[in-house]
């Protein structure tokens, strides 16, 4: 009965759209028609050829192969042999793929924790507490994110060689200690919105600043602080640029996939290759598929809500 009324509520809004309207709504259609076509195209390409044979490079060089043609054998072996494709370290050590997925995750889970936890932190503490730096730190972390990234590579190169955390652990500890950013807004904004009323009821109970704060702001934050940790997460898990400048003897799938993909024309392990990439995205989209309630919950138009 609701869907019948429903079907009828948004065949009537399409006749009473104009000429012209619907002329805009077709147009807009066939336009987003392309884009998902040019979405999906890679991933068909991608999916095909990882069963391919070893020596598909050499077959589309030559005009001997379909790239989107479907393989006249399967080669399901490409998955299972894609675990043992490597990349050479900085350092000369031979690094493979299930290494690979170790660095990601030790890296991902300190880089989501450090991150959001810090950020939790800072937005609380400039959203709750009034002291005389308080505008001049918010003026000064709102001008750090207008510079680009691009910028300020070189002299985070040269403060990580000064502190001596280059390709070290602690350079994902420290970098990440900041509590800036993107995330610091949103839990600012979100902290902004809770009354000081439970606060001031802890401080009668005999609580303190952070009883209020573990026990009171952060669990009211959860659906927030899951939400920044599960796209923190896929940022991280996607992210090549950093680990390759920063950690060469620690590559993760990202990074490492650069490099091993870089040298499988070379090596005819294209198939192999394209395989490690599509194993590289399955705990991000199982990660989405999993939470992608949660995510699309807690975004609003004009940010994240609690």
């Amino acid at each position: 009965m609701n869907n019948s009324k429903i079907k009828k509520s948004s065949g009537n809004a399409l006749s009473r759209k104009t000429k012209g309207e619907k002329i805009v709504y077709t147009i807009f259609l066939v336009l987003f028609i392309i884009y998902a076509l040019m979405l999906i195209y890679p991933i068909y390409y991608l999916i095909i050829n990882s069963f391919q044979d070893g020596f598909i490079y050499n077959d589309l060089k030559t005009g001997d192969l379909n790239p989107f043609a479907f393989p006249e054998i399967w080669h399901f072996e490409n998955y299972i042999e894609s675990l043992s494709m490597s990349a050479t370290s900085a350092s000369g050590n031979t690094i493979y793929l299930p290494t690979m997925y170790f660095n990601s995750l030790w890296i991902c889970g300190l880089t989501v924790g450090l991150s959001v936890f810090m950020c939790c932190v800072t937005g609380y503490v400039m959203s709750k507490y009034t002291f005389k730096a308080r505008g001049f730190i918010y003026g000064v972390i709102i001008f750090t994110m207008t510079i680009p990234v691009v910028g300020s590579s070189g002299s985070m190169f040269k403060l990580c060689n000064d502190l001596n955390i280059y390709n070290t652990v602690f350079h994902v500890l420290l970098v990440h200690l900041g509590g800036l950013g993107f995330n610091f807004l949103v839990m600012y904004g979100f902290f902004s919105n809770i009354s000081w009323s439970y606060a001031e009821a802890v401080y009668i109970d005999g609580g303190g600043d952070f009883t209020v704060f573990f026990k009171i702001m952060l669990p009211q934050a959860k659906a927030c602080i899951l939400t920044l940790c599960i796209v923190a997460f896929i940022t991280e898990w996607n992210d090549y640029v950093a680990p390759l400048m920063y950690l060469p003897d620690y590559p993760t799938v990202a990074s490492g996939l650069y490099l091993i993909t870089r040298d499988a024309v070379r090596d005819n392990q294209v198939p192999r290759s394209f395989a490690a990439l599509i194993v590289s995205v399955i705990p991000v989209i199982v990660i989405f598929a999993c939470f992608s309630d949660t995510i699309m919950k807690n975004f609003s138009v004009g940010g994240l809500k609690g």
